[in-house]
């Protein structure tokens, strides 16, 4: 990310069936320091994304990106005909003769719209119509949100609400009729795949008893070969991280090829898509690797925070609650985890559990609380912000790695 490249996040819009089918840009200006208006702001997000990294991130689903009704009826999106963005903006743009007549415009030539905000007039404009309508929930509750979602479906619109922190609001707002929401993952719960969870706390109980950088010895062979899934999907992160003559065939040949450490290395993305099978949730593998490698690598410029290892674990763990529907005082018992794992998942006091938080703070967008936890660190915002894309880059690389090997 480049000096003048502004902080930005992306948040997973998901469906009823909590399936990620859209992300949702968020930026902040570097140092916490907004330009001179909001169209500039939001012409220099549009510079960025003509580089592609984002779109390539996102790989396949839709990207929000936040515009201005200026930046519309100037021509600056024009660029993006072909590429898979819905353009956000304030849904008083509406209200505005010359945005809306350039809105329908570019909504007949196939663009794509998101208008935040519940303030909708009574109707959608023909050539709008099924617009996603994005609504925070954090001012209004209950039997008002299910009145802001029929006033949007009355309008013709698709309502999305945002920060859905809560299972009861989710519930509610899906039976309501909302057809997507961003917000924390939460804690499965029954839904957890009952069959998937020993086994994945198996795997976390491994990498917890290696986090202080002791070598793996044979005990850990015998744990990858003592159960077939394990063994299976740590193969396959194997068999992903190799190409060419490399390649190994064979479960015992990867571990003769790479060695311990490197197969320790691969147990830790197979743990990852272990917690994602745990919860039925594809979404689970992509944030605990973009937090492990954030943490591995912010790590490095600050003290007192464990082995590296320790770092890529507490990623890990900092979604084993959700994954398995344990709540994290119970894992730490369970996983009998070691001091500074355990501050991590429950009091955060010490450095790792801080840059946990920092990390968190960053991936949901909680812009002033990022600047706050930085300070107190001792770290800029823009490392955690190259960290932090550089999690992304290789948690996509994982993924499509394992989906290239399924073909």
């Amino acid at each position: 990310m480049s000096s003048s490249a502004p902080l930005l996040t992306l948040l997973p819009i998901r469906d009823a069936r909590e399936r990620t089918f859209a992300y949702e840009l968020r930026t902040h200006p570097v140092a916490g320091v907004p330009l001179s208006d909001i169209d500039s702001e939001a012409r220099r997000t549009l510079t960025f994304l003509q580089r592609g990294d984002l779109l390539r991130l996102v790989r396949g689903r839709t990207l929000h990106v936040p515009v201005t009704p200026a930046v519309v009826r100037g021509g600056a999106i024009t660029g993006f005909a072909s590429a898979d963005v819905a353009f956000v903006l304030a849904a008083d743009a509406l209200d505005d003769p010359d945005t809306l007549r350039a809105l329908e415009k570019y909504a007949s030539a196939g663009f794509q719209f998101v208008f935040l905000g519940d303030a909708l007039p009574l109707a959608l404009p023909d050539a709008l119509q099924g617009s996603l309508v994005a609504f925070d929930t954090g001012s209004v509750s209950g039997l008002a949100l299910t009145n802001i979602v029929q006033r949007l479906l009355d309008a013709g619109a698709r309502p999305v609400a945002r920060q859905v922190d809560d299972r009861a609001t989710r519930e509610r707002l899906r039976a309501s009729g909302v057809v997507g929401f961003t917000g924390r993952a939460l804690p499965r719960g029954r839904r957890t795949a009952v069959e998937a969870r020993p086994r994945a706390l198996n795997a976390l109980r491994v990498l917890t008893a290696l986090a202080d950088g002791r070598p793996p010895d044979a005990a850990f062979d015998e744990f990858i070969a003592s159960d077939a899934v394990v063994a299976q999907n740590v193969f396959r992160a194997a068999t992903s991280a190799a190409v060419g003559a490399t390649r190994p065939r064979t479960l015992t040949h990867a571990f003769t090829l790479l060695g311990r450490e490197a197969m320790l290395e691969r147990l830790v993305v197979a743990t990852a898509f272990l917690l994602g099978d745990c919860a039925g949730d594809a979404e689970l593998p992509l944030i605990a690797i973009r937090r492990s490698r954030a943490l591995e690598r912010l790590g490095s410029a600050l003290d007192r925070v464990g082995h590296p290892r320790a770092r890529v674990v507490a990623g890990l763990l900092s979604v084993a609650d959700v994954a398995t529907g344990l709540p994290p005082v119970v894992l730490a018992d369970e996983l009998n985890v070691p001091p500074l794992l355990r501050d991590a998942l429950l009091a955060r006091e010490t450095s790792l559990g801080q840059l946990l938080d920092v990390v968190e703070a960053h991936e949901h967008a909680w812009w002033d609380d990022l600047f706050a936890r930085c300070e107190a660190v001792g770290i800029a915002p823009t490392v955690v912000g190259d960290a932090w894309t550089d999690g992304w880059q290789r948690a996509r690389l994982e993924a499509t790695a394992r989906s290239v090997g399924d073909a």
